[in-house]
Parts: structure tokens; sequence; C-alpha cells
């Protein structure tokens, strides 16, 4: 890798204000790494206003590249078109609410250089709707190995820090089409294909969360597709599109208890009255066990690494 690549940005944006996006844009415009350029591309063709603030950015900032989708992609078919665009050995992605630390992209390269990676994430701050922080960091493993164990049970790298090699995506033919936990199953992939992952151990983005955002049946799909997901590692194989497909159709009896469970959940968390039923099928459910099998061996891989 040359001393200090060129690193292109990917954005996606769709149907986000200017006043968030322009926030978001803007702490990428001020890093402390120079050889950078922003790839946009507008997911919402009827966003006049984007469409205005862009082309009006374009012309004070050279390092603005931004295209316009004939027709709404959806998120992964749009950062796959946003590839082709980038020219940098490297690709940062970035999302259109978030916020970057000044010297994100200077301190990921070095760290990639360091431990001889491929793809690099860092911790999150979690800040709230309104772009003020929560006081919560997410963690996770910063080493190749913890990461590979990590990734057994859930997602290892948060999808908006990434910054990978543009050989990664290429060799993987970008994100697939398996209608949720996309990003999750491209670093399973990733790993299976002997590509090298890290995190930087520290928080380099300001992650904007809506706890309110996702429904019990998208967590509950999610969940589902994840778990199938997961034992391509255990297998050392990697799924295809029509094999995960078919899993969830005969899957969705489960799903459809997973709803229930997550349901009662969410009530519990708010502090919500729970009848005896939902209590006794929450804390006896198979599922809440899983979880806490789960979370104790993210734990234990995260003491260890």
């Amino acid at each position: 890798m040359e001393q200090n690549p060129l690193v292109s940005v990917l954005m996606s944006i769709y149907k986000e204000s200017v006043a968030v996006v322009s926030k978001s844009i803007d702490s990428m415009r001020k890093q402390t790494y120079g050889n950078l350029e922003l790839v946009v591309l507008l997911d919402y063709p009827e966003h006049e206003e984007m469409k205005r603030y862009l082309q009006t950015l374009q012309t004070e900032e050279p390092r603005l590249h931004y295209y316009v989708n004939e027709k709404n992609l959806g998120l992964l078919y749009s950062l796959n078109r946003g590839v082709a665009f980038c020219g940098g050995e490297l690709i940062c992605r970035m999302d259109e609410d978030d916020y970057a630390e000044p010297d994100r992209v200077e301190k990921q390269v070095c760290y990639m250089r360091k431990h001889n990676l491929d793809l690099v994430g860092s911790y999150t701050n979690l800040m709230d709707m309104q772009g003020n922080l929560i006081g919560e960091i997410r963690r996770y493993p910063s080493k190749n190995e913890a990461i590979g164990k990590f990734l057994r049970y859930t997602s290892a790298i948060p999808h908006p820090t990434w910054l990978a090699k543009k050989e990664v995506y290429e060799q993987l033919n970008g994100y697939r089409d398996i209608d949720c936990a996309d990003d999750y199953d491209f670093l399973i992939r990733a790993s299976l294909q002997g590509f090298r992952l890290g995190v930087v151990p520290e928080p380099l983005l300001r992650y904007r969360i809506n706890r309110n955002g996702m429904t019990q049946r998208n967590i509950a799909s999610q969940k589902v597709v994840a778990q199938y997901l997961a034992n391509q590692l255990k297998k050392k194989k990697i799924y295809s599109v029509e094999e995960i497909a078919r899993y969830r159709v005969e899957m969705k009896p489960k799903e459809e208890k997973l709803v229930r469970y997550y349901a009662a959940g969410k009530k519990w968390k708010r502090g919500e009255k729970l009848t005896l039923a939902e209590k006794i099928y929450f804390l006896c459910s198979s599922y809440n066990l899983t979880e806490i099998r789960q979370r104790l061996m993210c734990k234990w891989i995260l003491y260890k690494d």
C-alpha cells in the first residue's frame, strides 16, 4: 500500500435533510488526511433540495463527485454502484447522518498499514436523533483472530466505520441482496476469503441511533438470517443467495415467534406493564437463553482481545 493512498469516501443519500447531510459531509471534508475524494450517490432522485446543495457544494469542493440514481435502488445496490465510481485504493464508508472525528481516516489508514489489514473499523460514540452524544461508546474486538470468533455470534465491525481496500469489494462482488444483515454477510465472506479484519480501539465515528427505528419484525428477520449466516463460518462455506432465501421461507414460523419475543422484550425495557403470560414467555423462551449465551461469549472474546 502506498504511503498516503487515495481514499474514496462512499456515501449514499436517501431522504435525509440537507442540514443533517451537510454536517456529515463537512466532517469528512475537514479530515486531517488530505488525499481523499467524496463519492456521493443520491438514491432519491426527487430530492430537489439535495440536488441544489450538491451542485453548489461541487463548485467549492473539487474533491466531491456526486451522482443521481435514475430511481431508488436501496442502500446496498446504491453502494455497489458507487464502488465503480471510487478511484481510490481504499474505500471509506460514511452514512448520511453520522459524523466522523477529524482524524478518523488518518488513524484508520495508519492502523491498517501497521497491522497489515484489508478492512478496518472503529468503536462508535452513540448520539441521539438530535445529534447529542448520549455517553455510550460501543466497543468491538480489535484483532483479526478475535473478530473471526466474534463473527460466529454477531457482526464485529459497525458498517458506517468501514475503511477497506477496494479489492475487497471487487473480489466479493460487493454486497449481496439478502434483504437484511447484508453487512454481516459481507464481513463473514471477507473472513472466509482470507481478508484480514481489524478495529481501531477508539471511537472515531459519532453514530446516530434511533432506538425506535427498527420494528420487532425487522429485528426478528435479522436474527433468523444472522444465525444462518453465522453457520457459514462453522462450515467454512459461503451460502448462495438462493440458499439463504429458501432458509428464510422455511423459518417463517420461527420468525413469527421471535416477533412476539422481541415485542415483549421491548415493552419490558421501556418499563411498560406486561401481563404475567408475557413475562413468562420472555423469561422462559429459548431465545432468551440463546441471547444470554451469545452476550456472555462476546464479552469473553472482548475481554481476551
